[in-house]
């Protein structure tokens, strides 16, 4: 997770809307991509304190609902692009959707900044505009019969869906235990999901015999089948060897954005790691990934003992095998050339299917 100053030196996080010690604004400019404090110039208009920006900015549209805590341009539709990336929202007349959207929020703003710093797509070459990405967050809805109308998290075709439901921390506890899921999370769905994303619109394009090396032929078997087997018999009990979850045995699409999942969470401990100063982890695109995996996973059980002094759940394994580091790397080898280590991302262009639209309400 990133993390800044304000300009009175204060420590501000990721999600930080105002600065503890000065009160200053705090959040994400869309002009200079920073996470930086705004100093007040007008009832209701800020300037970025960032030197290399200094620009007038407002509220994100998203910020007065606390949805979102970006600055932009005083423009038309004032959404900032991570906004822009939502096309269907819930109604927000409900409290408890505004609080779930919320949390979906922060947890797709985290996704965008970790692969536009990463050069992954929608951010790497062309894909972002043959491919736009699309979020819809969706609540579950009742039929003319009184029945419910379920809404089940997924991607396709560039549009991922996420049960606005899984926001719910009774409903995601439930569904975990349930299901044998011991890292769902809503960062975890959107991780999960963006793997599909990038498996269809770049892997398949640049990587596709490399692709069926590593994970096997996602035509070779019908998606529906493999779904209807694995929930009809579950994964085999030696699955740990070759795959890092249980569902990801279920078909190469789901080997692929389980293990896009677990690479994207090595990378951001990793990273956090470097930014408190407590490992230097290679991250870069050159980075040796079997090095790689070893030193953040030492970082992953120390925290993993802190969580379990709490009584929470491991963060990762403490050991991958070898076929899982080799699939991780696979992941690895992906990122784009404007990918460098700790780096900030370079400032570039964002597509989306409705650019500059206010998101549609369910």
């Amino acid at each position: 997770m990133k993390i800044s100053e304000c300009k009175c030196g204060n420590r501000i996080f990721f999600n930080n809307i105002q600065c503890l010690a000065c009160e200053r604004t705090i959040g994400l400019c869309d002009c200079c991509h920073s996470l930086t404090s705004f100093t007040q110039s007008s009832e209701n208009t800020y300037t970025c304190d960032q030197k290399r920006c200094g620009k007038k900015v407002v509220f994100c549209s998203n910020r007065t609902a606390a949805i979102c805590n970006s600055m932009v341009l005083p423009v038309s539709t004032q959404l900032c692009h991570w906004c822009e990336f939502t096309s269907v929202h819930p109604d927000t007349s409900q409290l408890e959707n505004l609080q779930r959207w919320a949390e979906l929020e922060r947890a797709k703003r985290q996704l965008l900044f970790q692969l536009e710093w990463l050069d992954f797509p929608p951010y790497l070459g062309e894909t972002g505009t043959e491919f736009p990405l699309e979020f819809q967050f969706l609540a579950p809805q009742i039929d003319d019969t009184g029945k419910q109308i379920p809404v089940y998290t997924g991607h396709a075709n560039g549009v991922i869906t996420i049960n606005l439901m899984e926001a719910d921390r009774v409903f995601r506890e439930r569904t975990r235990l349930e299901l044998n899921e011991p890292q769902r999370t809503l960062i975890g769905h959107m991780r999960h999901e963006i793997g599909h994303y990038i498996d269809m619109c770049y892997v398949q394009k640049v990587a596709a015999e490399k692709y069926v090396e590593i994970f096997g032929d996602p035509n070779a078997v019908s998606y529906g089948d493999a779904k209807d087997l694995y929930y009809k018999q579950g994964a085999p009990d030696n699955w740990a060897e070759n795959y890092v979850s249980a569902y990801a045995t279920m078909h190469p699409m789901e080997d692929m954005a389980e293990t896009m999942n677990v690479y994207l969470d090595l990378i951001s401990i990793a990273r956090t790691a470097n930014v408190f100063h407590y490992s230097k982890i290679d991250i870069s695109p050159r980075a040796n990934i079997d090095k790689f995996v070893q030193d953040t996973l030492k970082v992953a059980v120390v925290v993993s003992e802190f969580n379990s002094d709490l009584g929470l759940m491991p963060l990762l394994p403490e050991q991958l095998p070898q076929s899982v580091v080799d699939k991780i790397g696979f992941i690895h080898s992906l990122r784009g050339s404007n990918s460098n280590g700790d780096s900030p991302p370079t400032r570039r262009t964002f597509f989306f299917r409705r650019h500059k639209t206010e998101p549609q309400v369910q």
